[in-house]
């Protein structure tokens, strides 16, 4: 069994993005914040650093989630933009 203590936020977070998407052969629409690309991507307060300390407790501070050309407020799910107001529904996980 690997030693998963060994690998780092770092790393943790390149193999979710940049990695995973070579992996996947998605390199030229995913996986990086470029130009051209597919962008869906998540905004954390100032001060907030995943690359130290204890990520778990870091991640849930999350403040904004942009997907698919929209942005949405994470404590109430409420789109901000480009229809202020709009209410997202989660989807079932696990509907069966």
């Amino acid at each position: 069994m690997p030693n998963f203590e060994r690998i780092s936020h770092f790393q943790v977070l390149r193999a979710a993005t940049s990695s995973g998407a070579q992996t996947l052969g998605l390199f030229a629409s995913l996986g990086s914040i470029t130009r051209g690309k597919l962008a869906d991507f998540l905004v954390y307060p100032p001060g907030v650093e995943l690359l130290e300390g204890e990520i778990s407790q870091k991640t849930q501070k999350l403040l904004y989630v942009a997907r698919g050309g929209r942005i949405w407020e994470t404590a109430s799910m409420v789109e901000l933009w480009p229809v202020r107001g709009r209410k997202h529904t989660m989807p079932t996980i696990n509907p069966e």
